[in-house]
């Protein structure tokens, strides 16, 4: 691998982790917290703004970056009028200008909820629209006409509930987390019990991207040709992606368990609701892990092509 293309991969991860993380943490936060008195309104906002900030960056950069590979120039050598053409004149370059003006704007509802203004709900909306730009790039973007249209929601679906999904691990890690370091802050048992609320909706977001990603998996190569494609390049990293996406649902079963037991079992020791903060957080640790995994994969396999020996 070339270091253009390097770059281009690394980039490319980069952006689509921010994008999926800045919908699923505010979307999240919207949804299931804003109304608990223990998780404060400034909770993980400096790392959050700072992300918001890189994401317009990195789309910029990335989008230069694609420009300079489809040319087959260096990115030194890209004029004005070269990267206004493939802006202007692609459906990648429109849903680029759109993810920039939505990064923007989502940006500037996070700072104005700084001084207190309630625009978290629209941020997500922004950053809901910026990761649904994605489907018009990738494999989705090379479906044409209505059934084209149908890959991209499709895919646009997808991308949502993995997103929401993503968001979830963070932020129970990062509340189990503190609560371990900060017992008087964080309410060892309210915390289990709003982790076992998220259980139905998990199933659903979990049942959404498996759905799509079957869909998808049709769109793009067809079930039927399987056989063929898993003895490609990129059939060997769909397999790593679901093997991957399979030990993060045992992870998610087992956390279920775990707070199941510690809300509803009435035998439970006083301690037990800090034991099982202890094993959760090992848990969602290592399912936070295996989705940069799964993230990494998927960035890479929108590039190649399933029939690519």
């Amino acid at each position: 691998m070339e270091m253009g293309e390097l770059t281009e991969q690394v980039l490319r991860v980069a952006h689509y982790a921010m994008l999926l993380g800045l919908f699923g943490w505010t979307a999240f936060r919207f949804l299931k917290l804003r109304h608990l008195e223990w998780v404060s309104q400034g909770e993980g906002r400096a790392a959050l703004t700072l992300v918001a900030i890189c994401a317009p960056l990195f789309s910029m950069a990335l989008m230069l970056v694609s420009i300079a590979a489809m040319m087959g120039a260096p990115i030194a050598s890209l004029d004005w009028p070269m990267i206004e053409a493939m802006i202007i004149g692609t459906e990648m370059g429109m849903a680029f200008l759109i993810r920039l003006a939505l990064l923007i704007v989502g940006l500037c509802a996070l700072l104005a909820s700084r001084a207190g203004r309630p625009t978290s709900l629209i941020a997500a909306l922004c950053f809901a629209g910026a990761l649904l730009t994605l489907s018009w790039s990738g494999h989705a973007a090379a479906t044409e006409g209505g059934l084209g249209l149908f890959h991209r929601l499709n895919n646009g679906v997808h991308l949502l509930a993995t997103s929401l999904w993503l968001g979830a691990i963070c932020w129970f890690l990062m509340l189990m987390v503190k609560a371990h370091r900060q017992p008087d802050l964080i309410p060892a048992l309210p915390l289990l019990r709003v982790m076992h609320g998220f259980a139905p909706l998990g199933v659903g977001l979990v049942a959404a991207a498996a759905l799509t990603g079957v869909i998808n998996a049709q769109l793009i190569f067809g079930l039927e040709n399987s056989v063929a494609v898993l003895a490609t390049p990129y059939g060997i990293l769909l397999i790593a992606k679901v093997l991957l996406v399979g030990i993060m649902l045992a992870f998610g079963a087992h956390n279920a368990s775990i707070g199941r037991r510690a809300v509803f079992d009435p035998r439970r020791e006083t301690a037990e609701p800090n034991n099982a903060l202890s094993r959760l957080r090992r848990s969602l640790a290592g399912e936070l892990l295996l989705a940069g995994g799964v993230i990494g994969l998927v960035a890479v396999l929108g590039t190649m092509s399933p029939m690519m020996m």
